[in-house]
């Protein structure tokens, strides 16, 4: 794939976030215009230490989440099993986390097993 083509990848996906809402939790009610795409690949990690892609998370997300998966401040856990998130502030973690870590996405949360068990 050549830089045209992330370029008009990037062009095409912006265009379609018009109407869409952020789709990550604010602890409100409130919408919030969607602006940007968290995109971010899942896989697996093989013997030899690569890394195969296997699917990729492409989420709406707001102006004020965007600062927060960029700032060092936050980590986002994210549920692939129901789409469920939840913000942590790091400096009230009660582990710490590698520099760098901003999104941890879950195979299953809380919530998923919770409605397993039901």
């Amino acid at each position: 794939m050549d830089t045209y083509d992330i370029i008009l990848d990037q062009f095409i996906a912006e265009a379609g976030l018009e109407g869409e809402i952020c789709m990550l939790n604010h602890n409100d009610s409130d919408p919030r215009q969607a602006t940007d795409y968290l995109c971010h690949q899942l896989g697996y990690k093989l013997p030899d230490d690569t890394f195969e892609a296997d699917g990729e998370l492409r989420i709406p997300v707001c102006d004020e989440c965007s600062e927060a998966l960029i700032s060092n401040d936050w980590i986002l856990f994210y549920c692939v099993g129901c789409n469920e998130s939840q913000w942590l502030q790091k400096k009230y973690a009660k582990r710490e986390y590698p520099e760098g870590t901003n999104l941890i996405a879950l195979k299953q949360c809380p919530k998923c097993y919770n409605e397993l068990l039901d």
